[in-house]
């Protein structure tokens, strides 16, 4: 994924008048594809983890129905499963954006 790193290190060609514009956009178009992509995943996680702290909520009343029921974190609801589950999800993410950035370079080069 993207980091902010990047971004600041990112230097792009001058041309006769200022920066390659193809290549600004190139650049920023790989951003929102990026950016979007990680707000779907955002999104994706939000709905699961409200989905299983609905469950765990309900299993807590159905078993102690007048007691206090302690709120629970996100955190504490993945098992080490989930989490190495949510991981290599993560690093498919890295290699799959490795590999468009690849392809994005190389149409690049062969359009100039």
């Amino acid at each position: 994924m993207i980091k902010a790193e990047n971004i600041a290190s990112k230097e792009f060609r001058k041309s006769l008048y200022g920066y390659d514009c193809e290549q600004v956009d190139l650049f920023l178009d790989d951003l929102i594809v990026q950016l979007k992509q990680m707000e779907q995943e955002r999104m994706e996680m939000s709905t699961m983890i409200e989905y299983l702290v609905g469950i765990v909520q309900k299993n807590n009343l159905q078993e102690t129905e007048n007691s206090f029921v302690p709120p629970v974190s996100p955190h504490d609801l993945l098992s080490n499963t989930d989490r190495n589950i949510l991981e290599g999800h993560e690093e498919l993410s890295d290699v799959v954006h490795q590999e468009e950035s690849a392809a994005l370079s190389d149409e690049t080069e062969t359009n100039q």
